[in-house]
């Protein structure tokens, strides 16, 4: 038989895994010292990545600044974060001292019944002593008359009517307009024409005497009374029914007519 030859594999020397951490983790810190040491020297010499508008000059100022403002703000938020958990725990957990006591009710004092005296209880009502009673002859009441509720009716409702105000009737504005002093007895009769907003004025005789001046500011006066009082149109007539004037289409006033164009 031939001799077997002797197997390759041989035993491996026994190592501890501890030590092989501890010799990973130096190996990881050598390479993350010549990351940041190529990262300083790259930043130093401008080739990092940075904004376009960040001027040349300052490149190696540009991600240190922002490291700072990164580191900043996530203090910032862990502060805020910590202060609204201990305000939470603090609403939570309230301190004995600022528990109020717990109300204990009030019994209210029962009333004590009073102690009837034995002898005015057992005092017998036939042995109490009897006042004398006068007998007084009782008033006579009059006899009231048949005839005084009938007149005290009567005159109560005749106060309340003197008392009670009559219907207010509302005054006539063409009874207004007839006894102003601007009529001063030269109009007759006034009707109005409610659908056509208009207003008819007859003339007394007396209104023919007057200058023809006088007759023009009499008959503009009461276009204006005419107007305030609602109407937009004023025609004067005679008693005849004849038109004697209206007011001016154009411009303001009232028109008077000639004798010869009335008829």
């Amino acid at each position: 038989m031939s001799r077997s030859e002797p197997s390759t594999n041989l035993p491996v020397p026994y190592r501890s895994p501890w030590r092989a951490l501890g010799e990973d983790l130096r190996a990881v810190a050598a390479t993350l010292r010549l990351g940041l040491q190529e990262l300083w020297r790259r930043n130093g010499q401008g080739d990092l990545p940075r904004p376009a508008l960040w001027p040349r000059d300052l490149a190696p100022l540009f991600w240190p600044l922002l490291l700072v403002v990164a580191l900043a703000a996530l203090l910032l938020v862990g502060l805020g974060l910590g202060q609204r958990l201990d305000d939470s725990a603090s609403g939570l957990a309230k301190p004995e001292s600022l528990v109020p006591p717990a109300e204990i009710p009030l019994e209210m004092p029962q009333k004590i019944p009073q102690e009837i005296p034995a002898t005015r209880a057992t005092a017998d009502p036939a042995d109490a002593p009897q006042e004398p009673r006068s007998e007084a002859p009782a008033p006579e009441t009059p006899e009231p008359e048949s005839n005084a509720p009938a007149a005290a009716t009567a005159e109560t409702s005749s106060e309340a009517a003197a008392a009670a105000p009559g219907p207010t009737v509302p005054p006539d504005p063409l009874a207004e307009l007839l006894a102003s002093p601007a009529a001063a007895g030269l109009l007759r009769t006034a009707s109005a024409e409610p659908a056509s907003a208009g207003l008819q004025l007859v003339l007394a005789e007396d209104f023919l005497d007057l200058p023809g001046a006088e007759q023009q500011r009499r008959a503009d006066a009461w276009l204006q009374l005419a107007l305030g009082l609602g109407y937009e149109h004023l025609q004067l007539r005679d008693a005849h029914g004849a038109l004697m004037g209206r007011e001016a289409v154009v411009g303001g006033g009232m028109i008077l007519l000639s004798p010869a164009e009335r008829n």
